[in-house]
């Protein structure tokens, strides 16, 4: 059965959408003057120094520095402000709680046991064969994903409790809650107004949340990561505390492997495309595992609906 939505018009939700990217465009800008403004007096106010600095990969703390304002900017304050000017209702609709708040802890447990089935398509995604008619758009999206494996590697490479914890904020609360803002707080919606399908929404606003890291190599695992964060947020009753304690359970793993692994794990992630698959019967049991809450979790937000 097509599940519908009660959004706004068609053409409205499109004029929305398109508002919505205008705006974060326009605060990504804003946030890199930013970046350049606080970075700039650490090096002797020279602007442009400060820029290249960000292009040397040589000093963790101000690429964290960098990417945790220019995700405040972006992801969190450019919607916002959008949303307060063109969209005040459904901004107080954003702090709408779950429909129960077991949702909360079962959200982040769906999160936790779907990772096996997502290195699973990770594996398969990054051995992915290209016709010898696009071995040059291969080469470019290999060497693309070899140099931002580097510098993913760079970043989280810490040296001290304190830069973990740091990064641990930025990499996992500030991206967690503004991804989760952007994507299943306002895209989703105006998606699924343009088609007036839940459903349409869900799946083109993963699609976009994956296509927005342009890495093709992890391109599909992001995908189903979006999908999933995507269905938390509608089974809770459209509330996105659910799927912001996901995404952010989801990068907090990463992050603290590392921290607590950087042997095994740093020299995975400078060539990505060295990693192994996981057990076939992991991935099966912890699938089954995930659906299976993930069943239980959909039928909570039912029933407390119909009650």
């Amino acid at each position: 059965m097509i599940e519908h939505t009660n959004q706004p018009s068609q053409l409205s939700s499109l004029i929305k959408l398109l508002g919505i990217f205008v705006a974060i465009l326009c605060f990504t800008l804003i946030g890199q003057a930013a970046v350049v403004a606080l970075l700039a007096p650490l090096h002797n106010y020279d602007a442009m120094d400060a820029i290249n600095s960000l292009q040397r990969f040589d000093n963790r703390f101000e690429l964290l520095l960098a990417q945790g304002i220019s995700a405040i900017f972006t992801f969190i304050l450019g919607p916002l402000a959008f949303g307060w000017k063109f969209d005040r209702s459904y901004i107080k609709q954003l702090r709408r709680p779950s429909i129960d708040k077991q949702q909360y802890l079962l959200a982040i447990i769906i999160m936790a046991i779907f990772l096996p089935l997502g290195g699973l398509i990770l594996y398969w995604n990054q051995n992915i064969q290209f016709p010898e008619s696009m071995s040059a758009l291969e080469g470019w999206f290999k060497s693309k994903e070899i140099h931002l494996a580097e510098v993913t590697a760079y970043i989280v490479d810490f040296d001290s409790f304190w830069e973990f914890l740091f990064g641990l904020v930025v990499i996992a609360l500030l991206a967690g809650i503004g991804e989760e803002i952007v994507f299943r707080g306002f895209i989703q919606r105006y998606f699924e107004g343009i088609f007036q399908n839940v459903h349409a929404g869900i799946w083109l606003s993963a699609f976009f949340f994956s296509f927005i890291h342009l890495q093709f190599y992890g391109f599909f695992v992001r995908l189903l990561m979006g999908v999933l964060l995507g269905y938390l947020f509608l089974w809770s009753g459209r509330s996105l505390y659910p799927c912001i304690l996901a995404h952010i359970t989801n990068n907090a793993i990463t992050v603290i492997s590392v921290y607590l692994n950087k042997e095994e794990y740093l020299p995975e992630m400078r060539d990505p495309f060295s990693a192994e698959a996981p057990e076939w019967y992991i991935v099966a049991i912890f699938t089954v595992l995930a659906f299976g809450l993930l069943y239980y979790y959909k039928n909570i937000g039912s029933k407390l609906r119909n009650t």
